[in-house]
């Protein structure tokens, strides 16, 4: 329920039910009865209310903030692949297309095969394989001289980095709330419709506007709510910027030394 044919079934169906809802109270209940215990729902209306949208603010705040770490976490993974293939310029000439390659191939697997099963919920199990060969070549990595020695130390950082932020990022594609926590969503939503029901007006358009309005403000927290808790996927989706960046202008340069190593007189 994260497209926008989700959020257009969503508000249509939620407004529709509330208006009918209101046709049938209208049927059932007269005038008088609803004018007799107007200050009564007036004041259950505004706990209702307040409490009701102070549970969705809550979630809908903490679902964008999800949804904002598992961009960052994303980025920083793709920083991290870059600054290892970076940093192994200036290995030896058995490391450094080595360590450069895995880069490359970890990459394309992230972009072409993770991303979608990411989409999927899918379970990502074969995609550690070119992560686990790329710190099999980092920690393999056998400095000839003090700056390889120093290049080394950067390596793992780096490559613990990569770990940290890439584990995060394949945990925030399988959250998934609870169905408990939609029922409670979902009941509370037709409370506080239902409670818009008990202010008889003697202009009837009015009402079923006003009622229509708050049924479709709802639906499109609890789409929006959807939406965020679901990262990579639907309408809001990352999208693999960062690595795709990283592909195209970073990792497309060849395995040479760095220039200035040439220059060097023995």
């Amino acid at each position: 329920m994260n497209t926008i044919g989700h959020a257009v079934i969503l508000v249509v169906g939620l407004t529709a039910l509330a208006l009918g809802g209101l046709t049938l109270v209208r049927r059932v209940l007269k005038p008088e009865m609803l004018e007799t215990n107007l200050s009564a729902a007036e004041a259950m209306l505004g706990v209702v209310g307040t409490l009701f949208s102070v549970l969705l603010g809550f979630l809908v705040a903490g679902a964008i903030d999800r949804y904002s770490d598992a961009q960052t976490h994303a980025e920083q993974e793709a920083n991290g692949v870059a600054a290892i293939f970076r940093i192994a310029r200036g290995l030896s000439d058995d490391d450094r297309p080595r360590v450069r390659q895995l880069c490359r191939d970890y990459v394309k697997q992230v972009v072409e095969v993770e991303w979608d099963q990411m989409e999927k919920r899918e379970t990502i199990n074969h995609g550690w394989e070119p992560y686990q060969k790329l710190w099999e070549a980092v920690v393999a990595v056998s400095p000839e001289n003090d700056r390889e020695s120093n290049l080394q130390q950067s390596l793992t950082p780096a490559m613990q980095t990569v770990g940290e932020h890439r584990r995060a990022r394949l945990i925030a594609a399988q959250y998934q709330m609870s169905g408990a926590l939609w029922l409670v969503i979902g009941f509370g939503a037709l409370i506080t419709i239902a409670f818009t029901y008990v202010f008889a007006s003697q202009f009837r358009g009015v009402q079923d506007l006003m009622t229509g309005l708050v049924a479709a403000s709802l639906a499109l927290n609890i789409w929006l709510l959807s939406a965020y808790s679901s990262p990579f996927s639907g309408e809001l989706q990352i999208q693999p910027k960062m690595f795709n960046m990283l592909k195209d202008s970073v990792l497309s340069v060849p395995d040479t030394p760095p220039r200035y190593l040439h220059d060097k007189k023995p």
